[in-house]
């Protein structure tokens, strides 16, 4: 396993990717920086410097989540189907190497990268938000747990990635994965109209299912409401609609979440070594 994971950390450093990804996510920071050089600071009223910084830092997460789901399932697509196609694996796997150690070292070496990665973003995001608009997060532990959120997020889109890269092409795969992500995007954002209309108990029910499908679009509702910690402006839980966390979900989808990644992770690794190369 230990090789498989030394091999594909060094295979994704090597790949147009990672330099892509990395001047597009230096790209991003920077118009986000001058963003709000731009922008400036409100008029002095008292909280509408905290209300402008928190308004901006959620704008900022909420292509964070994107970036990060789309940097998982690009990493991914491939990590199992390509290498079938281009012929790799059936070099590797007449060896007495175990599938299931291909499936973890791959799943470990790259999800490193995905980890790094949210870590860069999150963290300059919140660090150029400060730096504008001063201290905006309620408590350190709710800006760690907020970034934990993130990081499960990008995880559990890696490894329904890797499931899927086990299963089918890799166009369809990413296809898939992606729509997936969009899904559960749609119907967390009903569940959070649902609680600001009331209209009843069907946007919420289509906000849980889709929770439970894919927990990407929850761990992100999480992630905002944890930075909020005691907030000093009443209405930040709603001023923000479909975008913010209105209706936040408890710390049982968290554990779902690592749940959720286990499981997926195990069937990836029964359906590569049933799988006919």
């Amino acid at each position: 396993m230990g090789t498989v994971l030394r091999t594909s950390l060094k295979e994704t450093l090597r790949k147009r990717l990672m330099v892509a990804a990395g001047g597009l996510t230096f790209l991003f920071l920077l118009l986000f920086f001058l963003f709000l050089k731009w922008v400036g600071k409100p008029v002095d009223i008292p909280g509408s410097t905290y209300i402008a910084g928190l308004s901006y830092l959620y704008l900022g997460l909420f292509a964070a989540y994107v970036m990060i789901a789309l940097f998982a399932v690009l990493l991914f697509v491939a990590s199992i189907s390509g290498e079938i196609d281009d012929g790799t694996l059936l070099a590797i796997v007449p060896r007495p190497v175990r599938r299931s150690s291909i499936i973890l070292g791959k799943w470990i070496g790259l999800g490193v990268v995905v980890i790094v990665y949210a870590t860069i973003l999150f963290f300059g995001l919140v660090l150029i938000d400060q730096a504008q608009y001063g201290s905006i997060v309620g408590t350190f532990g709710g800006l760690m747990a907020a970034y934990s959120d993130f990081l499960l997020e990008g995880l559990v889109v890696a490894t329904a990635t890797l499931l899927g890269s086990t299963l089918t092409a890799t166009m369809t795969n990413g296809i898939v994965v992606s729509s997936a992500v969009l899904i559960a995007f749609l119907g967390g954002a009903l569940e959070q109209l649902g609680a600001l209309t009331n209209p009843g108990p069907a946007f919420t029910i289509i906000g849980w299912v889709t929770s439970l499908l894919v927990p990407t679009d929850a761990l992100y509702r999480r992630a905002l409401y944890q930075i909020l910690g005691n907030h000093v402006y009443p209405g930040a839980v709603t001023g923000f609609g479909p975008f913010g966390a209105v209706r936040p979900p408890g710390e049982g989808m968290v554990f779902y979440a690592m749940l959720y990644i286990i499981g997926v992770l195990v069937l990836a690794i029964w359906s590569f070594r049933v799988r006919d190369l």
